[in-house]
């Protein structure tokens, strides 16, 4: 491990720890509640309420010092393809003065309508010297991707994207990702999901689908959930461990933080979290939350500055309620560690190294 990487950990851990709040350094952003999908895992398109976020209020508020230090923006929805004034708001977010990231999100059901929004925010953001990140969602192969989304025949439309990006991928954006999200309707086909994303020269993160608040599936994951079918939960327990092995250096540890939250049935998050203390999200309506997936409404940005909301107890006490649910939550692992986590980590992979068959030994030096 980088001695730089070892000292932010360190840092890191040392705030959350403390549990000292910082300046956000990255915002989530659901900037409409419009979706032309049916996902059996999210119920954004359940919602009757059809708002996109308004541009000009947006900048207002992205201009209070409490943003001054966000360097990294997601933008997703709903979908983002369906908003009239999308690059309005790239605007407003391009208006941060320490932004080096945007990061967007599609479900890919309007392929020409998104490559051209996506060509065009390529350009915008290269004349800013921000990068464009993006994630395609893709949760399966032919009809298990048409049985999550709820949209009949829509695989081909995904495919047709893909088939672009593989053609010309920096036309569209900085550096691109294929996001699987796993529930019990496609865990019994992520061999063939992992085969057909090897054809593609994107980066693959797969997610485990969570109770999510802001897509209004936190009482409503009994359907969808690993944890909640044991024939599921033991498939994806072997998937993430496949994976570990697999994994060379240190990258190991992002699958293994989710196979052992998946042994130890949804307990025990083992790498930090980006939206615990230092980071928030603000949605279409312009509301804000403390955390992208458990976190209440803490204040309205239409009406009220930051200062008055962080005034406020409710603050304090819904940073405290949030902290309560981290250890069940599995919600975007990557590569960086909780102090427990990484003594877990390596205490696993010393107890192991020798087990493990000989033709698998050079996997494990890291």
């Amino acid at each position: 491990m980088k001695l730089r990487t070892l000292f932010s950990l360190v840092k890191e851990e040392f705030f959350d720890t403390l549990k000292i709040r910082r300046k956000p350094h990255t915002l989530q952003m659901p900037i409409t509640s419009r979706c032309n999908s049916r996902c059996v895992t999210c119920n954004v398109w359940k919602e009757h309420s059809k708002v996109d976020m308004n541009p000009q209020k947006l900048r207002e508020v992205l201009s209070s010092p409490y943003f001054s230090e966000v360097k990294f923006v997601g933008l997703n929805g709903g979908e983002l393809t369906l908003i009239p004034n999308f690059f309005e708001i790239l605007d407003s977010v391009l208006s941060l003065p320490k932004i080096k990231n945007i990061h967007l999100i599609s479900n890919g059901l309007l392929p020409e309508r998104l490559l051209d929004l996506l060509e065009k925010a390529k350009k915008i953001c290269d004349a800013k010297n921000v990068k464009l990140g993006f994630t395609l969602s893709v949760d399966g192969v032919g009809s298990v991707h048409e049985h999550v989304r709820g949209v009949p025949k829509c695989f081909e439309r995904t495919r047709c994207i893909l088939d672009k990006f593989k053609q010309d991928p920096q036309r569209y954006f900085s550096y691109g990702v294929i996001g699987c999200t796993l529930s019990r309707y496609n865990i019994s086909y992520v061999r063939e999901m992992d085969v057909f994303f090897e054809d593609y020269p994107l980066t693959v993160e797969w997610h485990i689908a969570v109770p999510n608040k802001r897509i209004h599936t936190y009482n409503d994951s009994d359907n969808y959930y690993l944890l909640n079918d044991e024939k599921a939960r033991l498939l994806a327990i072997e998937f993430f461990y496949d994976r570990m092995c697999r994994a060379k250096s240190f990258r190991k540890f992002r699958w293994f933080a989710q196979y052992y939250f998946l042994l130890n049935k949804g307990k025990g998050r083992l790498a930090q979290c980006a939206y615990h203390y230092k980071d928030v999200t603000i949605d279409e309506n312009l509301f804000l939350y403390l955390c992208a997936t458990a976190s209440d409404k803490i204040g309205d940005l239409n009406i009220e500055g930051v200062s008055t909301i962080k005034a406020r107890r409710s603050f304090s006490q819904e940073a405290y309620n949030i902290g309560k649910h981290c250890d069940q939550c599995v919600h975007y692992i990557y590569d960086n560690p909780t102090f427990k986590g990484f003594l877990i980590f390596c205490g696993y992979m010393l107890r192991n190294r020798f087990r493990w068959n000989k033709k698998f030994e050079y996997l494990v030096k890291w």
